[in-house]
């Protein structure tokens, strides 16, 4: 089993997803210092890099993201679980990681 190296914290962020010259909507469902599972209907290649947008209520967050591993619903055992992707960080940002220890702090 996969140990990661940094904790993964439950949030709910609107994103948009900037592939290609097509623009997908998301929802953020976890961050962590190096990475964020964002659920959606859309299928992406492994590897894939693009910019998502994060949605805050009062900034927006432009993050050059790689996919790192996708998830489809019949993969799933459970309905709880999210569809989407797992995105590894190209660039992280100061404001990404104020994100990540605010949403600490609130836990």
């Amino acid at each position: 089993m996969e140990k990661r190296a940094f904790q993964r914290l439950s949030v709910n962020l609107q994103s948009r997803l900037f592939y290609g010259n097509m623009v997908y909507t998301g929802i953020v469902t976890n961050i962590s210092e190096n990475g964020m599972f964002i659920s959606t209907k859309m299928s992406f290649p492994v590897d894939s890099v693009f910019i998502a947008i994060i949605l805050l209520d009062t900034q927006t967050l432009s993050i050059p993201v790689k996919i790192r591993r996708t998830v489809k619903a019949a993969e799933h055992s459970s309905l709880n679980e999210d569809c989407g992707i797992g995105v590894g960080l190209l660039n992280t940002s100061k404001e990404y990681l104020d994100l990540v220890s605010k949403t600490k702090a609130a836990v």
